[in-house]
């Protein structure tokens, strides 16, 4: 990587120009996956790695440290490095305790950990701190402008989940009148969140980040509800194991029909769900309280209380005051939501929102490569998890080295380097 100071005289600040090899946008478990495969692939490979933080991980860890999560729920398997049994072998050499739960899903713990030491072994830079502003592409190169410089690169990855969050109409009416009133769950901060005793808290939506929001406050004494549209949906995982490999991917693959084919991978998500061992937490009393759960009914409207709460009018003719609402409703990925992506969007043809990439997760005639759900229509429904994640790393480093990794992680063969072909 080559960093070239260059003087703004009417900025009064200097802004820098990086000429690299390969870009990657996104420093979460995906942006990893693919700098750890690319270095796998090349110890001597040239990244530059752009985020909102300048460390690894920094939202992802955020996350789960606002929502509490104590255990992940891919298997332990699932996780950024090339090799699929990397996370098992270090929580048995560095003596890590086991979650416990069906499928052996790594503690939060023991994956931070895991991965702070392949980012280390790696050898890893931090990220830049840096947000994409515009983006331009000849077929064969990238100039990115970003709010610390420009960055000039051969290969753009595309490692963030371009997204908007879901925002049911009905909240329109209590929004902005009472602070702490409603809140989106991302936003939900319970280590620094006022004492919740007494509080009644209802929380919308069926999913898992909600079901932990709702153990995890109604621990510190909140009266928690949660209300959902429809029967939660108990599954193990966010998609049927089946595709994960050849037993739903083969046909998936095999369709020739691009809008049927990302319906088929919404219908196989199927919307937001809950592993049967969550279901047990939310059903048994905590601390001598128990969550109420509310499915088969949505909010129709909502009215706020002077001086505080709120009152929401549910579809089964029922009120209930509140204290504080949480939205766990959702996001809708889109890459359009990207504005800066849009100089080459007119070349992309998108479905929903989703791009229809190669089988190499290219955008089309551009060195510009997606991953997370953005490569749903490659890799399937499961394409936003941590199995997507590698899946999309293996692709894209083959793509750009024209190296074939083997499931060990090792390269064990090679083609021209070529990525345009």
């Amino acid at each position: 990587m080559i960093i070239i100071p260059i003087m703004i005289s009417d900025m009064g600040k200097s802004d820098e120009v990086v000429t690299t090899e390969t870009c990657i946008i996104g420093a979460g478990p995906h942006g990893l996956a693919a700098a750890l495969y690319l270095k796998q692939a090349d110890p001597f490979a040239d990244l530059t790695v752009i985020d909102r933080s300048n460390e690894w991980l920094a939202n992802w860890t955020q996350q789960f440290k606002r929502a509490e999560i104590a255990t992940l729920r891919s298997p332990i398997v699932h996780h950024p490095a090339p090799n699929p049994y990397a996370l098992t072998d270090f929580v048995t050499r560095k003596n890590f305790s086991r979650s416990d739960l069906p499928y052996d899903p790594p503690t939060t713990q023991a994956f931070s950990a895991f991965c702070a030491e392949i980012i280390t072994e790696a050898d890893l830079a931090p990220p830049l701190i840096a947000a994409p502003k515009s983006v331009r592409s000849d077929h064969n190169s990238i100039k990115l402008e970003t709010s610390s410089g420009i960055i000039y690169a051969q290969n753009l990855i595309i490692a963030m989940n371009p997204h908007q969050r879901i925002i049911p109409q009905w909240t329109w009416n209590i929004i902005g009148h009472q602070a702490g009133l409603i809140e989106h769950a991302f936003d939900v901060d319970l280590p620094n969140m006022p004492d919740l005793y007494g509080q009644r808290v209802v929380i919308i939506g069926g999913g898992l980040t909600g079901a932990h929001l709702a153990r995890n406050a109604t621990q510190r004494g909140a009266s928690v509800t949660i209300v959902a549209r429809r029967p939660l949906q108990i599954r193990d995982f966010d998609t049927e194991p089946g595709w994960l490999g050849p037993k739903y991917l083969n046909d998936y693959h095999a369709d020739s029909d691009a809008t049927r084919r990302i319906q088929t991978a919404h219908d196989a998500r199927n919307g937001s769900s809950i592993p049967g061992w969550m279901l047990n937490s939310l059903t048994e009393p905590i601390n001598g309280l128990s969550i109420e759960i509310l499915d088969s009914t949505e909010v129709l409207s909502a009215q706020p209380t002077p001086p505080k709460g709120c009152v929401l009018n549910l579809s089964t003719e029922e009120e209930i005051y509140c204290d504080q609402v949480w939205l766990a409703t959702g996001t809708q990925s889109s890459l359009h939501s990207m504005r800066w992506l849009q100089p080459i969007l007119q070349d992309i043809p998108t479905i929903d929102g989703l791009p229809l990439v190669d089988q190499s997760l290219r955008l089309g005639p551009h060195p510009i490569f997606v991953m997370g759900r953005s490569a749903t229509f490659a890799l399937g429904p499961a394409a936003g998890n941590l199995w997507g994640a590698r899946q999309a790393a293996h692709r894209i480093t083959t793509a750009i080295t024209g190296l074939e990794l083997g499931s060990d992680g090792s390269a064990h063969s090679s083609k021209p380097r070529n990525i345009n072909s």
